[in-house]
Formats: C-alpha cells, structure tokens, sequence
C-alpha cells in the first residue's frame, strides 16, 4: 500500500461523481493549489484534511488507505453467519420432513 493508492482511489471517486479535484478541495476547505500538489507530488494530507476528503467523497479514510471499510468487513462476516444458521435451520427442516414422512407412512 502506498499514497499513490490513496491518491488513485481519491481520483477514481472523484470521476465516479463526475466532479472535479477543484470541486472537492473547495468543499473540503482546502486550497486547490495544496490539494493538487498533494496529489501531484503524492503527499499523505493531514489527517483532518484527509477525513475531509473522505467524507466528502462518501467513504472512509481507512477506504482510501486500504481499499476496504471496517464495515464492509463486519457486513461480510454477517452476510456469513447468517448463512450458516440458514444452512443449519434448512438442515434441520430437512430432518423433520423425513421424520415426519416416516411417520406418516408408518400409520
């Protein structure tokens, strides 16, 4: 992982919303000037300056870090637990619908 990575993901959310570096820097409270050579000379901005930049793009600074949230983390270990208790429930269901056609036949 390097500022380039950073700065490519920052780049790529900025084309994503069809806006401009100018754009961005000015909602962010930064000035183009620093914002841009910050990019161009590949520049970690303060941490302040760089939870700004995530916010406005609608991401997390550990996303333009990592390429990754936290939350995408936790979504994904749910999304998995919940399918292993679905899986045990089907199986489960599975048993008593045989049990319950044994019975059935049984009598």
């Amino acid at each position: 992982m390097g500022i380039n990575d950073f700065w490519d993901r920052v780049r790529l959310l900025i084309k994503k919303r069809k806006t401009t570096q100018e754009q961005i820097a000015g909602l962010c409270g930064i000035p183009y000037a620093t914002f841009r050579g910050w990019i161009w000379k590949d520049i970690f901005p303060p941490l302040t300056d760089a939870y700004n930049i995530s916010r406005v793009l609608g991401v997390t600074v550990e996303y333009l870090l990592i390429g990754q949230d936290t939350k995408d983390k936790r979504a994904e270990l749910k999304i998995r637990k919940a399918r292993s208790l679905l899986h045990k429930v089907d199986e489960k269901l599975e048993k008593m619908v045989v049990e319950d056609e044994k019975t059935n036949v049984a009598t």
